[in-house]
């Protein structure tokens, strides 16, 4: 498990590196497809670049192991390792926060789905369903899903519509669970967001 935790913190070395990239370079633009694809590819890389093996060949001296002699039988004496108390608590802290953020993510797609099975559905004509909720929320979309409160139904708002349709043409749904799974690995590092 600890090899596990120090390629998380890999992990984590790099998500910071690339977000500091991203927030000085194009957090200011306003072309939100080539932003998204830039965190989401970046988010992807932190997690494969440290698997990636550099190999590079140096001589190293070894020392010898100290042999012990009994009669005519010799045997090597290695010392012996100690686990410490960290290499326990880490790995069970660093689960227990991974099965928090997962059960945390699970609940929030709950709500969100019970939300919608309450609602007032209408199909539209391009394969989404508007969703119409007593609830004050703020327009959002969840797969081919729109939901509004009823004022906002009522007003026929064509922008809010437009927008949540584009989000659902660019599946941004699958965008904001990956980045829920992705965050879930790298729970202690807040700088992991949906930008």
């Amino acid at each position: 498990m600890s090899g596990f935790l120090i390629y998380d913190a890999k992990v984590a070395v790099l998500v910071v590196v690339f977000y500091m990239f991203y927030r000085l370079l194009l957090s200011k633009e306003t072309f939100h497809r080539v932003n998204r694809v830039v965190l989401l590819l970046t988010a992807v890389a932190s997690f494969v670049l440290p698997l990636c093996v550099i190999t590079i060949h140096k001589t190293v001296m070894l020392e010898t192991v100290p042999m012990v002699s009994v009669g005519d039988f010799q045997m090597e004496v290695a010392p012996v390792e100690r686990p410490s108390v960290w290499q326990a608590v880490l790995p069970t802290l660093y689960i227990i926060g991974v099965l928090a953020m997962v059960g945390h993510t699970l609940l929030s797609v709950s709500k969100v789905m019970l939300l919608i099975r309450r609602s007032e559905r209408y199909p539209q004509a391009d394969g989404t369903t508007l969703c119409v909720v007593k609830e004050d929320v703020t327009p959002f979309s969840f797969w081919s899903y729109i939901v509004m409160n009823r004022s906002d139904y009522e007003e026929h708002d064509a922008a809010i519509l437009a927008h949540e349709r584009g989000h659902i043409r660019q599946h941004h749904s699958c965008d904001v669970l990956l980045v829920d799974l992705l965050t879930a690995l790298q729970w202690f590092n807040s700088t992991l967001s949906r930008d």
